[in-house]
């Protein structure tokens, strides 16, 4: 008896083979991730995404478009393209999409479930914004900080306020003192505003993985894909009927490098990339003493060391060279 495809988890409508191979051949490449945290964030986030889509009504073509587009920015990612290396990380530490939502509804109310209908019923609930409303202290501690942090304002990751609080003039353009329905609306798009550009802090477990791959702590390996053994075909030598057809053709050209080129990912190429991820998360800590939340962010390079430890009995001499004797001319002045 002939064992049935387990498909059913996505309730496909669409033909079950195509979007088995495409499931498998996504997965199989968020398993070739240089980083021990993209590769299991990935593959929940496609697992999670290809169960809503199949549970939407959504066209068929739009999903295999969109599918196909995941499995190719994975793939380019895989092969060293830095711009989807690039996305692939800042998604999996929370820096852009899903899980940057997630992570501030975590941050904002602990105990509510993480997911993006919380943090949408939190910012559009309308009595939360009537005269005296103040956000949560962690918001606007976090944003003073992000805004006197020079790195995540230059990195354009996230739009940038220049307000720590809502603008609101005291007049309108009558002179007639602001109606109390165009506060709260602007209270609310300020506050909206400031989720949308906050970078937040990771959790303790990801903070100490990812302090040790940038140290070298824990061992860093790549991945190789499997090999794939190409089917056996003859070829027939049939150079001269293509020209005839199609005339002379054009020799190795950068078309496939118009949109960025392959690098070879190393564990030192890792290492730069993993310190500008953590100079893009905040470090959350308590002070006892003021009894609020304080934030310090880590530096986006890898300054280099400037003092080194000598050994005191080391013939610096011999290192250096001889010393310069100073000389003293007739006029009795030192020259060196």
């Amino acid at each position: 008896m002939a064992s049935t495809p387990r498909i059913s988890l996505f309730r496909l409508n669409q033909d079950s083979p195509q979007w088995q191979h495409l499931l498998r051949a996504t997965l199989q490449e968020c398993s070739y991730l240089p980083d021990p945290i993209a590769r299991t964030y990935m593959r929940s986030y496609v697992l999670d995404r290809y169960r809503r889509a199949f549970e939407s009504k959504i066209p068929g073509e739009k999903l295999t478009r969109s599918a196909k587009k995941g499995l190719s920015m994975l793939q380019r990612a895989n092969e060293g393209y830095p711009k989807p290396l690039d996305k692939v990380m800042l998604m999996s530490y929370g820096r852009i999409g899903k899980r940057r939502h997630e992570l501030i509804t975590q941050l904002l109310k602990p105990e509510a479930p993480t997911d993006t209908d919380s943090l949408k019923e939190l910012v559009t609930s309308v009595p939360n914004y009537q005269d005296g409303w103040e956000p949560p202290q962690i918001v606007t501690r976090l944003l003073k900080s992000q805004m006197n942090h020079g790195v995540a304002t230059a990195s354009r990751l996230r739009p940038q306020l220049k307000h720590v609080v809502p603008a609101i003039p005291e007049t309108n353009s009558w002179g007639r003192p602001v109606a109390q329905s165009r506060r709260i609306n602007i209270r609310r798009r300020w506050y909206v505003d400031t989720l949308y550009s906050l970078l937040p802090p990771l959790p303790e477990q990801e903070l100490s993985v990812l302090n040790s791959l940038m140290t070298g702590t824990v061992p860093w390996r790549s991945f190789k894909k499997r090999p794939v053994e190409a089917p056996s075909v003859q070829v027939q030598d049939d150079s001269v009927l293509t020209f005839l057809v199609d005339g002379p053709q054009k020799s190795q050209t950068f078309g496939s490098y118009v949109y960025g080129r392959p690098h070879k990912i190393t564990s030192r190429s890792m290492r730069r990339l993993w310190k500008r991820i953590s100079g893009l998360v905040p470090r959350m800590h308590w002070n006892e003493t003021s009894q609020k939340w304080s934030f310090h962010w880590d530096s986006a390079k890898i300054v280099p060391q400037a003092a080194f430890e000598l050994d005191p009995d080391s013939d610096l001499d011999g290192i250096f060279g001889e010393p310069v004797q100073a000389k003293t001319s007739s006029k009795g002045s030192t020259q060196a």
